[in-house]
């Protein structure tokens, strides 16, 4: 797998490298998108319908003045997946909250009459609607107005799909050289974890909880395997326990499989996400760290929970949830590789990347955060190997 992300890395730095010298774009532009196919867009777009709301996050590296200034009409995903990042965004651009929402989820679910409403000269779609879209009546109509579409991806494969989508939004914003400075960047960052990951010959077994108490205290334990968090764990070296165990790319295992397979490294992921029943581990903007060792330390309690590790000083890390689902995801696989080897990378310091990102390639404010906690198996929490 790791190979396989090298490959594609090394493949969109030599487009990238390409296209930043290459000057200003020169529309009707002719590129690929991620679902491999040409497409044509007419003229620079102005009226950006987008999708996946999490995409907006693209957006403030390549549009860093407004992000919404040419965005037409958006599905708002990102205020659902946490509220404390949109949150910041609109204290930031108060026009992304007049910004027209529209629902247009992955199964095709959409009022086509209202989105054609919004004039949209570019649509980009998540990769995970091009069979419903193709399948239904949207493609061909959209076709026949002449508005381009192009399918995108920063959760499906996200180590290698983020860093191909802000190379093709580069070049379609015509903001090539913005894109080739992030992924220089990325590009960096993540040659740095795979040289210390490759002098590890132990590659530890993972499981993550996909937002963990999601459903409540009474459930236990959903998880990812060949997509979005499950590769970003294969990414950094480790075996994703539930990519063997689930039949397909998501689903949930039993308390009882991972107390037999007692993993080395067990993960939660959390946001502010509000649903009612819910207990998850409230990371994002404005979040303490008292708040996120007392959800883990709640979920920690579920019935059964304490015998899936009997290491002495093991502990449960915890991360924010929607690295696996942004452009910023190189900070969450830094998070990944020091939990996974913390003696290997005790001076890694993702939030201090996070914030060189943020002051760097966007104008976002730096505020505060909590992305990261852990917490003991043993009484009172005490984590022998947390950082």
């Amino acid at each position: 797998m790791r190979r396989v992300v090298r490959c594609w890395v090394g493949a969109v730095w030599l487009m990238l490298l390409g296209m930043a010298n290459a000057g200003a774009v020169t529309y009707p532009l002719t590129v690929v998108d991620l679902a491999g196919r040409t497409v044509v867009v007419p003229k620079a777009p102005q009226r950006i319908f987008l999708q996946n709301g999490n995409d907006a996050m693209a957006l403030t590296l390549l549009e860093r003045e407004d992000p919404f200034a040419r965005v037409a009409g958006w599905d708002n995903g990102l205020g659902d997946s946490d509220p404390s990042i949109w949150a910041l965004v609109r204290q930031r651009w108060p026009s992304a909250d007049r910004v027209p929402l529209l629902d247009f989820d992955n199964s095709g679910h959409v009022d086509l009459e209202a989105l054609i409403r919004l004039r949209p000269d570019l649509l980009l779609v998540d990769i995970t609607a091009r069979n419903a879209i193709e399948g239904g009546l949207i493609g061909p109509i959209l076709a026949r107005l002449g508005i381009p579409l192009l399918y995108i991806d920063s959760s499906r494969d996200p180590v290698v799909n983020v860093q191909r989508t802000i190379a093709l939004l580069g070049q379609v914003l015509d903001r090539e050289q913005r894109a080739a400075e992030y992924l220089a960047f990325y590009r960096q960052r993540f040659d740095a974890l795979q040289a210390g990951i490759a002098q590890e010959a132990y590659r530890p077994n993972v499981f993550i909880e996909i937002r963990a108490g999601r459903m409540g205290l009474d459930q236990c334990c959903y998880s990812q395997g060949k997509t979005s968090w499950g590769l970003m764990i294969a990414a950094v070296g480790g075996r994703n326990i539930a990519t063997r165990l689930l039949p397909g790319a998501t689903g949930d295992i039993a308390l009882e499989t991972l107390i037999r397979l007692q993993p080395d490294v067990y993960l939660m992921t959390g946001t502010q996400r509000i649903r009612r029943g819910a207990h998850s581990v409230p990371f994002g903007y404005g979040a303490s760290e008292a708040d996120a060792q007392a959800g883990i330390a709640a979920l920690m309690r579920r019935p059964g929970f304490a015998s899936t590790s009997r290491r002495e000083g093991a502990c449960v890390h915890a991360l924010y949830h929607q690295f696996y689902n942004s452009a910023f995801n190189i900070v969450g696989l830094e998070y990944l590789a020091q939990a996974l080897y913390p003696e290997r990378f005790p001076a890694l310091s993702p939030d201090a990347t996070y914030r060189e990102l943020v002051a760097r390639f966007t104008t976002l404010p730096d505020v505060p955060f909590v992305f990261r906690a852990s917490r003991g198996y043993a009484p009172g929490g005490a984590c022998a190997s947390a950082h």
